[in-house]
């Protein structure tokens, strides 16, 4: 039977357990070159950027159902029905907007409907509690401390073609530092916000298809925003003041111009540098192929999301993925894992009950390291979409700074009584999540360390982007996808078995279609001659195989 130690039983652990060598960096003696501590250079500037939150904060909420009342149309059934939201415009307004010192009605700058928060009533046996969880998670994001309150300012309903153009909104109240958007169930599509400062842009969608939950996005008063048109349906959102409550200085958006612009430059110094094979030798001036940021707070798989992201590692990732546009690194947000497993030593407890042994109470402790894994997994874009990207090996070489999990403690730790021949073991797992980025043009050779579970999804995601961009042969996007289905030919296994394998798994049937998709007749040709007819094939390649032939001229088919 299994027995899971506690913290206690972990603290037995004695030096003379060596740790897995995973753990042990080799620091070296001689002085870096700039180039080899990349790492340590980025890990030391992050460091710095300690303010947490962003320009904006969004999230979602499950809520009990509020009671919301409009003047002159009474209770509003939640998700919104299309006949009462045709009632609410028809008492509504066309919301305005400010040009200055002037208010202005204009539907080709805002096209949507305005009910003022004295017609509004919303109310319910939870309703405060919800707001206020609301009003927490974007104070938090927006990196605000102290009182904050959110006063109802407007219900806005927006219908098919509604819309509203790039704008600020002005302090409408004393105290007002941001603006809260809480979009409540309704049937629509379209819509999204889109909100900029100094030079980034995030793109919200705040549709939920669960009524029970609710989207919330909180910004600046002073950046730049607008809804874009919504394509059908109504959007029905409540809009409220966020209010400082304290007599401190209203809060500004944090400003990491300085940072993101050494980021920036330290990235670009690597994507022109050469590259290592992570933990082969080499020599000095090489960096690493990828880079690893772990970040301090704990997120589950569930949760895990650049929007979900708090405190100091909001702010470091905001710096993060405009370093990394400006210096054309791709940047992931990703759970890191080490999985060991060895053998462990009895420390105490059991015994004999009667003429049995009873190890039910026994302790143990780690002993010997004998097998350990290292993947990245669970990728997330800074967009909030899912890369069809499988797990990468990595290194602790790409490990920014590389002893960043020297005093990481085990996440699980299960230990194994000994049984028959068999002594007692141990499994224990590391998990952290963390920011991974690499140059674009290293992604090929980043792919390849995972194989053909990372390499062949990620060519049928480039050749869906290109068919769908209508785009040419001589743009990057193909030739990026030519050069990374020639990487993959090049390292196809050369095992009989691995061979069969990656035909089973459909590998081999999925690169010949990605290729097709492509009409890349140079590597259709080149997989075929190289690989097909030398053995690498399996009878679920036939379809696959049968259309890629029919690409080529007859005579090099046959």
């Amino acid at each position: 039977m299994a027995a899971l130690v506690t913290f206690e039983t972990m603290q037995l652990e004695q030096p003379r357990y060596r740790r897995s060598p995973f753990f042990q960096i080799d620091q070296g003696t001689e002085e870096p070159s700039k180039m080899s501590s990349i790492p340590q250079n980025i890990a030391a500037l992050l460091g710095q950027v300690r303010r947490p939150g962003d320009f904006y904060a969004t999230g979602t909420i499950d809520i009990h159902p509020p009671r919301l009342e409009v003047e002159g149309v009474g209770l509003i059934a939640l998700p919104l029905l299309p006949a009462q939201a045709e009632q609410i415009i028809a008492i509504a307004e066309p919301a305005p907007y400010g040009r200055g010192t002037e208010t202005l009605v204009d539907t080709d700058v805002r096209r949507t409907w305005q009910v003022g928060a004295e017609q509004v009533r919303i109310s319910g046996k939870v309703w405060e509690q919800d707001l206020s969880a609301m009003v927490a998670q974007a104070a938090a994001g927006l990196g605000v401390t102290g009182s904050v309150e959110a006063e109802l300012y407007k219900l806005l309903v927006y219908d098919t073609g509604s819309f509203f153009v790039r704008h600020r909104d002005s302090e409408k109240a004393p105290g007002m530092f941001a603006t809260l958007v809480v979009v409540l169930p309704s049937d629509y599509s379209g819509g999204d916000l889109l909100v900029r400062h100094k030079g980034r842009e995030v793109r919200l969608d705040l549709r939920r298809d669960e009524p029970s939950e609710v989207a919330f996005a909180a910004f600046y008063a002073d950046c730049l925003h607008e809804v874009l048109p919504v394509a059908s349906g109504y959007r029905l959102a409540l809009i409220y003041n966020l209010v400082r409550m304290d007599k401190l200085p209203l809060p500004k958006p944090p400003d990491y111009e300085s940072e993101q612009q050494q980021a920036a430059a330290l990235l670009r110094e690597w994507t022109r540098g050469p590259v290592s094979v992570p933990g082969a030798m080499s020599d000095s001036e090489s960096a690493p192929t990828k880079l690893i940021y772990p970040l301090e707070h704990a997120y589950t798989q569930a949760e895990l999301g650049f929007a979900a992201l708090k405190g100091a590692d909001a702010a470091v990732a905001g710096v993060m993925v405009e370093a990394a546009h400006r210096a054309d690194c791709d940047l992931y947000l990703a759970l890191v894992s080490v999985a060991e497993s060895g053998w462990a030593e009895y420390a105490g407890g059991g015994g004999y009950r009667g003429r049995y042994w009873d190890d039910s109470d026994a302790e143990f402790k780690v002993g010997e390291v004998e097998d350990s894994s290292e993947t990245v997994h669970d990728w997330r874009r800074p967009d909030g979409s899912r890369p069809p990207l499988g797990p990468l090996p990595f290194h602790p070489d790409e490990l920014s700074p590389p002893d960043a999990f020297e005093e990481l403690e085990p996440d699980e730790l299960d230990f194994q009584e000994a049984t028959g021949n068999e002594g007692a073991s141990f499994d224990r797992l590391y998990q952290r999540a963390a920011l991974v980025l690499w140059p674009h043009s290293h992604r090929a050779a980043v792919l390849a360390q995972g194989g053909l579970e990372a390499t062949a999804p990620f060519l049928g995601e480039l050749a869906r982007q290109w068919q769908t961009s209508g785009a040419g042969r001589e743009t990057p996007l193909w030739q990026e996808a030519h050069q990374l289905a020639a990487q993959i030919r090049r390292d196809w296994p050369d095992a009989a078995w691995d061979r069969q394998r990656a035909s089973e798994a459909g590998h081999a049937a999925g690169l010949l279609r990605h290729l097709t998709e492509l009409g890349d007749l140079e590597e259709i040709d080149a997989f075929l001659a190289e690989r097909t007819a030398s053995g690498s094939y399996g009878r679920n390649d036939n379809e696959a195989l049968t259309e890629a032939l029919g690409r080529l001229p007859p005579t090099r088919a046959s």
